[in-house]
């Protein structure tokens, strides 16, 4: 795994940047670069110093062969040469960071959520539809390109919404190596789910990590319309062949295939034949029938809250990221209360469950660990009355908010739990470390990610190797802070200088 000291190294020798003038674009002294060149300092847990580092580097990496340095050394297609700065900026800094690619790659995609389409030119539906059946064949990824435009005209042009199926099972480069083309494709997406569309896809493997996660971010937007369902194979296969479908049943069909993760011999098939298109459809249902569900996406609340209680059910070890203190070390006096004074039924339904779940969840903690990273309000929010219990988006409307006096009882059954179980780790989030997002992993193959702002959705992960690496994330966040006596006393202090604080 490449250290800190060579990406920095690296990318000041592509950039040609001296210790001096990064040191100046910090405001540190050049001889904190030079320590942090030879690996004798790391980078700084705080997170505006690898920001703004990015940010430099970002604007100084504008020629075609840094970007296709960073790209190689990245291992991401996507960083191309018409990849806006402010995008390659974000790249750099999960990878100066050191995070898991495929939980951050796909994280930075939740926070950016939908993608704007304003300006953004689609292909228009073509004039004049061809009456008769067609089908044509397209080489290289140019011709990759031409037969997604085709698509595009094709699709637009139907009068009444139709299903997208699709197997993303290749090499993506000809999209994502194209900056311009990969936002004109996801637009066009976004346009087919705005008329009603839905999306039927499998995945590709996860033998390549990166462009896994790559394909991933790229199709975010589409799940975060609620319009997807997802799966995947579960078996092992061969890597030699790569291949692609879009099917749109009475529509059209494209078919990729190519050699490993070659380009240059794509083969790609477009046809508006009745006979062909169902062919596809045909061979598309039979492999669906194979996968398993590999992502979910929800929202409304009721249709995701049979995952947060599966969770939540889960005997295995759990571990959350959340923005406010969490429903599960809510006391009891807390939760009747929330009972009485919401005017939500779903939220009367919630508070209800973690309830009568009490039990359950202490008897769990007696056995397993369970982490909380959770982020604390201030005694100066709860005072101005706008800090909800449960859920932080005040897109959600009905539950009540703290007082000084629930917000304290709150705060002493999170000290009661730490001082009677072990297991249960209680880790206070840095403020400045404020998501817009809650994530939620347990040991039993679950992980759920909640948008908190606009659009509001709930992603359901089952597929393992994303669950085990949002896990893995979760777990080196947990590491950072510690768990021994020393850090689980100073959390306790932390507690009781805010309850008394708040009076309590």
């Amino acid at each position: 795994m490449m250290t800190f000291s060579a990406k920095l190294s690296f990318l000041m020798h592509i950039t040609e940047v001296s210790n001096k003038e990064l040191a100046a674009e910090l405001s540190v002294d050049p001889s904190l670069i030079s320590l942090m060149r030879s690996g004798k300092r790391k980078l700084s847990r705080n997170p505006e110093q690898a920001k703004r580092m990015a940010a430099f580097f970002a604007k100084r990496c504008t020629a075609p062969y840094q970007r296709q340095a960073l790209s190689e050394m990245l291992g991401q297609t996507s960083i191309s040469a018409n990849m806006p700065a402010g995008q390659l900026a974000l790249r750099l800094e999960i990878w100066l960071k050191g995070e898991q690619p495929i939980t951050e790659i796909l994280l930075s995609g939740i926070r950016q959520i939908p993608v704007p389409t304003d300006d953004v030119p689609i292909a228009p539906p073509a004039p004049n539809p061809v009456m008769e059946p067609q089908t044509l064949f397209f080489f290289g990824e140019e011709g990759r390109r031409e037969s997604i435009r085709r698509i595009m005209q094709t699709s637009l042009a139907m009068e009444n919404p139709g299903t997208m199926l699709t197997v993303v099972d290749d090499n993506l480069e000809w999209l994502l190596s194209d900056y311009s083309m990969t936002k004109k494709s996801q637009a066009w997406l976004l346009e087919l789910a705005d008329r009603g569309f839905s999306f039927l896809q499998i995945m590709p493997p996860a033998n390549y990590i990166n462009r896994y996660a790559e394909s991933l971010q790229f199709w975010l937007p589409v799940y975060s319309t609620g319009q997807a369902s997802v799966y995947y194979y579960p078996r092992l296969r061969g890597n030699l062949y790569r291949h692609s479908m879009v099917v749109i049943p009475g529509c059209c069909v494209q078919y990729a295939a190519s050699v490993a993760m070659g380009g240059a011999s794509d083969i790609t098939l477009f046809s508006t034949d009745p006979t062909l298109i169902g062919a596809f459809e045909k061979q598309f249902r039979e492999h669906i029938s194979l996968c398993r569900p590999a992502l979910n996406v929800y929202r409304e609340p009721t249709g995701a809250f049979p995952c947060y209680r599966d969770y939540f059910k889960s005997r295995g070890e759990s571990v959350q990221w959340v923005n406010a203190p969490s429903f599960c070390s809510m006391p009891r006096t807390l939760l009747e209360r929330s009972i009485q004074e919401t005017e939500s039924e779903i939220w009367r339904d919630t508070f209800r469950f973690f309830l009568d779940a009490i039990p359950d969840f202490e008897r769990k903690l007696e056995q397993t660990s369970f982490i909380d990273i959770c982020r604390l309000f201030t005694a100066e929010q709860i005072r101005g009355g706008s800090m909800r219990v449960g859920f932080i988006s005040m897109a959600y409307s009905g539950q009540p908010c703290y007082t000084p006096e629930t917000y304290c009882l709150h705060l002493k059954n999170i000290l009661r739990l730490m001082d009677t179980y072990e297991n249960y780790v209680f880790l206070p989030m840095d403020e400045e470390e404020h998501t817009d997002y809650d994530l939620y992993v347990n040991e039993d193959g679950l992980a759920l990610i909640a948008h908190t702002a606009s659009p509001l959705i709930t992603l359901e992960i089952r597929r393992q190797t994303m669950v085990i690496a949002f896990r893995e994330y979760l777990l080196r966040k947990a590491e950072t802070v510690g768990y021994d006596r020393a850090t689980r006393e100073k959390t306790r202090k932390v507690l009781r200088s805010l309850i008394q604080e708040l009076g309590g």
